[in-house]
């Protein structure tokens, strides 16, 4: 009977844990369908020069499940769902970075026809949407659509050290759309094995998109010219010259004997001047000596 109790015990607690494991399960989920999706605020009216790339934010919190639906109001057809879109002439896509609540409608190359109030939307059973007016103008004729660009980092780095490198490119009216970072004629790209990391932010409110280049541990193969290349083409680059430890750690040896080669080479050269000046002033009188010398072996003893 004992173990019969313990079993039933037993028993009794794994229903009772599982009851309160489902009923916390149930208010998780209950609760999660009471957060109802939220727009974080953005801007609903923006002016794009001809040609740029245009960018309109639609920012959902919550959105769970639920998939973010852009059109354009003066066209019948969606233009996207989600990330999927359904207008194939490529100028539109969807920004959307990793457990980010942006779902951001991109047009590159945009024109005047591309103009007018977009929408987005939630698929809710509810009407949940905002509207953005975009405007697209000609760019002003006497100022030429460019980014400015400042490019820094160390121009020095020991072998085995980090080389940093910060590539700041702002422009006149937007952000550019991205960077791109090139080393003797090729792309850099980030890579886990060669210890590569290429970081980007962009600030809508300085038009300013900040990347950097990192290479955790320098060879004296990364000894080069290093080029920060806008989608504008604007174009900045930065030499660095990666220097060999064990050079310079000799070089430190000759300054801690007696200075630099140079002023050891002149000191050699100040004594053996000394030298040759010690021998001229008393060459008679060695020459006296010798031949004293000399007369004393002819001598009788």
């Amino acid at each position: 009977m004992d173990g019969l109790q313990f079993i039933n015990g037993v028993v009794f607690l794994v229903l009772l844990l599982s009851s309160l494991l489902a009923k916390a399960q149930f208010r998780g989920f209950h609760g999660s369908l009471n957060r109802h999706p939220t727009f974080n605020p953005t801007r609903h009216n923006v002016t794009y020069y001809v040609g740029e790339t245009a960018l309109l934010e639609c920012s959902v919190e919550n959105l769970g499940t639920k998939e973010i639906i852009w059109k354009n109001r003066n066209q019948k057809h969606v233009i996207t769902v989600g990330s999927f879109v359904f207008v194939g002439n490529g100028a539109y896509s969807v920004s959307h970075p990793d457990n980010s609540p942006h779902y951001d409608l991109v047009i590159k190359n945009v024109q005047k026809h591309h103009a007018g109030v977009y929408e987005c939307q939630v698929s809710t059973r509810e009407e949940m949407s905002i509207n953005i007016q975009l405007n697209v103008i000609d760019p002003p004729k006497d100022k030429e659509i460019s980014s400015a660009m400042t490019l820094s980092g160390a121009e020095f780095v020991d072998q085995g050290e980090a080389i940093r490198l910060s590539c700041n490119a702002t422009g006149v009216r937007h952000a550019p759309e991205d960077v791109d970072w090139f080393f003797k004629g090729h792309k850099i790209q980030s890579s886990v094995q060669e210890e590569i990391i290429i970081t980007k932010f962009h600030s809508s409110e300085t038009r300013t998109l900040l990347s950097t280049l990192e290479i955790e541990r320098s060879k004296m193969e990364h000894s080069g010219i290093y080029i920060c290349r806008s989608t504008d083409l604007t174009i900045k680059s930065h030499n660095v010259q990666v220097i060999n430890a064990a050079s310079k750690n000799s070089e430190r040896a000759v300054k801690d004997v007696g200075g630099t080669s140079e002023d050891r080479t002149g000191r050699q050269a100040e004594q053996k001047d000394n030298h040759c000046s010690l021998l001229t002033t008393h060459f008679p009188t060695l020459v006296l000596l010798s031949t004293l010398s000399s007369l004393l072996i002819y001598l009788p003893r």
